[in-house]
């Protein structure tokens, strides 16, 4: 006779002891790290004086390594044993853990090791400082290898970690590159206008940027391409895809073409600065407008590729940086023109205020006029695109909470300005920051008012909701083809298992979609059988 005990139990008191076993092992975990690099650094140190002298240092590390890591490695084997990993693996608190840890273990790692290579090629090599770069890579490692074990990864979030790691090495690699291309302008500015410019030798400034930008892309090519995140099309990949192509290669792009056209306002209006103090920020600029359209338009290939749903948060992101790009620029312009009846800015102050709002007006509204085409925005095919509505939520959502903050900076500075009148400053010099920002606010709460009650009055239908979160569809042969009819009539993720036994006569894709019509649930398990029969099986979690 089967026990009752053996089938795990659903939350409860599982999901308490899940949740508190994986906390313990992760914090035994890094404490054991930060034991292990400690003494790992001291023998990479043993001849600096200072560290020889240590030994309250030395206690800590031998504390966290000799009383942590046994207990890291207990806990560890507890969880990892057969019969604890086969009730885990279906759990959220596993991946979630590892795709924590990983992270954790992964910037530590990365960011000690670039640290390390590109200081020595200022000081020289020098072995203290590597330890803790050693010691977070074995963590990952580690983890990486749990992720990828054929038996006892997790089933839920697989590309979590492989999309956060890829992430973390695109921005590594964009971050080297904006700074080696913007040390490599800069220079060839100053050498032109023969200013001296007291630094490092540019050849270091440059080969430092280049060691995070090798090492960055190394990362994000092991995980883009070899782990398979640009293939992956569904969760946090998709999310990935949507946050590099819609928000931060944009946000990047936009910020550098407003320096650079702030710069270049500047020097057309005669600015009585010193044209090397004008030119100082083109370089970065520069670098980071290249960057930023070489990351977009290698993502936004990609993206053409994707579903529906993906393609349009793709394009309403991107018309929501434009537009805070845009109002950025409208209350900075209405801070400039109040400061113009105060003294406390000088008049060069007041310009470059006005200058720098004037570009980030002109480049957010350019931008969210190709990405947002509002001569179009109130067309049959605009209202029905997926996740407008929500864009419009999160814009009255996102005016609301900036209203509310700068109404209680202009509630206090007008409180303030009638207690304390004898300080020499107005009002409105007390309160400009605030409203212009509250100007520019009202202005986008208005559109975007007006449009959503132009849709509201529309013949749209109301997006689809969608009631089912993944499929598991259990078939035999090519169900390629099932697959994608199901995924775009559900928008639910699906898993396919291959049937051991050949099955004659399977369903056909409508009579598979059809048998998922009113289904709603989390989880739907789908069997096609014999003779054009379907399964529908709902489950938990």
């Amino acid at each position: 006779m089967t026990s009752m005990s053996a089938a795990p139990a659903v939350g409860g008191v599982q999901t308490v002891r899940r949740v508190i076993t994986y906390l313990l092992l992760a914090t035994t975990v890094i404490i054991a790290a930060s034991g292990v690099s400690g003494l790992l650094d001291r023998l990479f140190s043993a001849s600096r004086v200072e560290v020889s002298f240590d030994n309250y240092g030395l206690a800590t590390s031998l504390a966290s390594a000799l009383i942590a890591g046994p207990l890291a490695a207990l806990l560890w084997w507890l969880t990892w044993r057969d019969a604890a990993m086969a009730r885990d693996r279906a759990s959220v608190v596993w991946p979630v853990y590892l795709m924590l840890m990983s992270t954790v273990a992964l910037l530590t790692s990365t960011i000690s090791l670039f640290t390390w290579a590109s200081d020595a090629i200022v000081s020289g090599w020098q072995p203290y400082g590597l330890a803790a770069g050693l010691v977070w890579a074995l963590v990952w490692a580690w983890h990486y290898w749990m992720w990828r074990h054929p038996s006892k990864a997790p089933t839920r979030l697989p590309g979590a970690a492989p999309a956060i790691a890829s992430l973390i090495g695109l921005t590594y690699a964009a971050g080297g590159v904006v700074w080696a291309l913007g040390q490599l302008i800069d220079s060839a500015v100053d050498a032109a206008l023969g200013s001296v410019v007291i630094s490092d030798p540019v050849w270091q400034l440059v080969l430092q940027g280049l060691v995070w930008a090798v090492g960055g892309a190394l990362l994000w090519w092991w995980h883009w391409l070899r782990v398979g995140v640009r293939e992956q099309s569904h969760g946090f990949a998709n999310v990935l895809l949507v946050f590099i192509a819609g928000i931060a290669s944009f946000a990047l792009f936009a910020a550098g073409i407003v320096v650079a056209l702030t710069a270049i306002l500047e020097l057309i209006t005669a600015s009585p600065q010193p044209l090397a103090v004008t030119l100082e920020p083109l370089g970065i600029a520069i670098a980071n407008a290249v960057v930023g359209a070489l990351v977009l338009v290698y993502h936004a290939r990609i993206v053409t590729g994707r579903s529906a749903g993906v393609r349009s948060a793709t394009k309403l992101a991107s018309a929501g940086v434009s537009l805070a790009y845009a109002a950025s620029g409208v209350g900075v312009i209405v801070n400039a023109l109040l400061a113009t009846s105060s003294s406390s800015l000088i008049e060069g102050n007041i310009r470059s205020l006005l200058l720098g709002g004037l570009s980030a007006l002109i480049v957010g509204g350019l931008l969210w006029w190709v990405t947002w085409r509002p001569v179009e925005a109130s067309t049959t095919e605009r209202v029905a695109t997926p996740g407008r509505r929500i864009y419009l939520v999160i814009i009255f959502g996102l005016s609301a909470l900036v209203a509310l903050i700068t109404l209680l900076v202009i509630g206090f500075q007008l409180f303030s300005f009638l207690l304390d009148s004898g300080s020499g400053e107005s009002f409105v010099e007390r309160s400009r920051q605030a409203l212009g920002l509250l100007t520019a606010t009202l202005l986008v709460a208005s559109y975007h008012f007006a449009i959503w009650r132009n849709d509201r009055h529309s013949d749209v239908a109301d997006e689809r909701v969608q009631r089912i979160g993944r499929v598991t569809l259990v078939a035999s042969g090519d169900s390629a083809e099932i697959v994608d009819a199901v995924r775009a009539s559900t928008g639910a993720r699906v898993t396919v298992l291959q049937r051991a036994d050949a099955v004659l006569r399977e369903p056909d894709v409508a009579a598979t979609v059809a048998a998922l019509d009113g289904v709603e649930a989390a989880h739907v398990l789908v069997v096609a059988g014999v003779k054009g029969k379907v399964a529908v099986i709902p489950l938990h979690g």
